[in-house]
């Protein structure tokens, strides 16, 4: 019982952890498209409005744009980088923390645990062995012999 309580808390964190990347990109594309709508609605209007000289400084100007365009999504990489690692770091130390704090619960419940299962295998396996090994036919099986299988 304790197990799933913990596994749900894991699986939940991620969850909450992916929301906030999810509006972060989305917010980046809505950026992104606004900023190509004013740069194309502003291509537009100045190509209309100027001349020979003014068109190669537009040329100037876009490419300085697009640029800044592309710092711009540089610069919003590494912020959704830096953003999943901090996300992870934080997963990581709450799941550690559920761990320590769940450890000492589960100990008070009593229950087995692998390296008890893991033993107890290993002891049928072995007893199952000395079952099937044929006893000679003279010899007669005394209690001493027995109990240790009993164990």
């Amino acid at each position: 019982m304790a197990k799933k309580a913990a596994r749900k808390a894991r699986k939940a964190a991620p969850k909450k952890a992916a929301e906030p990347l999810a509006r972060l990109r989305q917010n980046m594309r809505d950026l992104q498209r606004d900023a190509e709508r004013v740069l194309s609605r502003t291509r537009k209007q100045a190509s209309s409005l100027i001349s020979r000289d003014q068109q190669r400084a537009l040329d100037r100007l876009l490419r300085e744009a697009k640029r800044l365009r592309g710092d711009l999504e540089k610069r919003a990489q590494q912020v959704q980088k830096d953003v999943e690692a901090r996300t992870q770091k934080w997963v990581s130390g709450i799941e550690d923390q559920l761990a320590k704090r769940l450890e000492p619960v589960l100990r008070r419940l009593d229950l087995a645990t692998r390296k008890d299962i893991r033993s107890l295998n290993r002891r049928i396996g072995e007893l199952e062995k000395r079952v099937k090994t044929p006893a000679p036919t003279h010899a007669v099986v005394h209690e001493r012999e027995v109990a240790p299988l009993l164990e």
